[in-house]
């Protein structure tokens, strides 16, 4: 099988093509970095509006007459 040899690719990076690179990376990280902060605390959505939901329902419950 010694057919048509294939060339092998070089990549050849010049300074202004790692600095492009690297001002991608940069600029794409600072984006992500601005969505999270570690730091300041979470709003558990989920649990404010369970608790909610349980006060309204034990609010029915001991507001309702009994039934027996």
């Amino acid at each position: 099988m010694n057919g048509i040899p294939i060339p092998k690719r070089r990549t050849t990076y010049s300074k202004s093509n790692k600095d492009d690179v690297l001002d991608n990376i940069i600029q794409e990280y600072c984006l992500k970095r601005n969505q999270f902060n570690p730091r300041k605390s979470s709003p558990d959505l989920f649990n404010k509006k369970l608790q909610h939901r349980m006060k309204l329902y034990y609010n029915t419950l001991s507001s309702s007459p009994n039934k027996y």
